[in-house]
């Protein structure tokens, strides 16, 4: 039997605990972070795991940060900060989101190292 951790918060404790693999939302953002983390648990190298886990981090409180709803709106709008979505849609009952929180965003994607901070700015 494969067992899958999901839960964002816990990836590496799950991966270090046995699990065979991850499907969490924030790996259509972060792919290679949770391929590099992966691997590191593979080749049993805790302290790479740990440096990446730390990257993963401040994404994950950013994402999954209250109202939980958001999150996908979230996600969208780091893909549109790193580049690869040009807008990020967001379809009813759901609301774009404000100002300030792709500018926690942004704030998260520099602090996991994913961008510069003059790349961000240059791009608002």
């Amino acid at each position: 039997m494969n067992v899958l951790t999901t839960h964002s918060a816990w990836l590496m404790a799950s991966l270090t605990m046995g699990a065979n693999g991850l499907l969490s939302g924030a790996g259509s953002v972060i792919p290679d972070l949770h391929v590099a983390l992966f691997e590191a648990i593979q080749r049993c190298d805790l302290r790479e795991a740990r440096a990446i886990n730390e990257r993963i981090y401040p994404l994950t409180q950013a994402f999954y940060a209250p109202p939980f709803l958001d999150m996908h709106n979230r996600m969208k709008e780091a893909l549109v900060l790193l580049g690869r979505l040009e807008k990020a849609f967001v379809r009813p009952p759901l609301v774009r989101l404000p100002r300030r929180e792709i500018d926690r965003l942004s704030r998260a994607l520099i602090e996991a190292r994913l961008v510069e901070r003059d790349s961000l700015q240059a791009a608002e």
